[in-house]
């Protein structure tokens, strides 16, 4: 009777862990698929913040050394190289892996307190989305469809813009990689907590 009072309690209840909040535990199940989300986010989320960085550190002054011509030949082709699935890969699951670790823990009534370290991870990265397809990306649909023809001209409206809202996503992706960090850390502090006191 007692080993079925302390294995009934250990699944309804969930353990006290510091810098956490209660919550009802996980099923084994949902917390391997939970661990596997939030891991994902932190990788893809560390792979678009130092595609980024790389930007902003050595592509973009590199190219700046270019006279107007060879600097829109090169991002041109830039542009349509990193244009692959691997990048389309991390740039989504960057934004769906959390989303979806979160979902899953709003719906079992996971631990606040990841609840919203995720959440965090997940609404930092997509304004990095938004920032990329609101100035990014229109900025280098404007490089290939009049760089050609006016380098100069087109070179002064796009080089300056579009290296700061690079530097932007880049701070916002790299925030959002440290919340994804801070989840899966907090997720493996809270199993390992769980699996202690069984």
């Amino acid at each position: 009777m007692a080993a079925y009072d302390r294995t009934t309690t250990n699944a309804i209840t969930a353990p006290t862990v510091i810098g956490t909040t209660a919550a009802p535990a996980l099923s084994a199940t949902t917390r391997d698929s939970l661990g596997k989300w939030l891991t994902a986010g932190a990788v893809t989320s560390g792979a678009m913040a130092a595609t980024y960085v790389a930007f902003s550190a050595f592509v973009m002054p590199m190219l700046g050394r270019k006279d107007d011509a060879g600097f829109v030949d090169s991002m041109q082709r830039i542009n349509v190289v990193i244009e692959n699935p691997v990048f389309f890969a991390a740039f989504f699951g960057a934004m769906l892996a959390p989303a979806v670790a979160w979902w899953k823990l709003r719906k079992r009534g996971g631990d606040r307190t990841l609840l919203k370290w995720t959440a965090a991870a997940f609404a930092l990265y997509t304004a990095g989305v938004l920032t990329t397809s609101g100035i990014n990306v229109p900025l280098n649909e404007m490089l290939a469809s009049k760089g050609d023809a006016n380098p100069s001209g087109v070179r002064a409206d796009f080089e300056t813009t579009w290296n700061v809202w690079n530097g932007v996503r880049a701070v916002l992706s790299t925030a959002a990689f440290v919340c994804a960090v801070k989840a899966v850390r907090l997720h493996r502090r809270v199993i390992a907590f769980r699996r202690a006191g069984q």
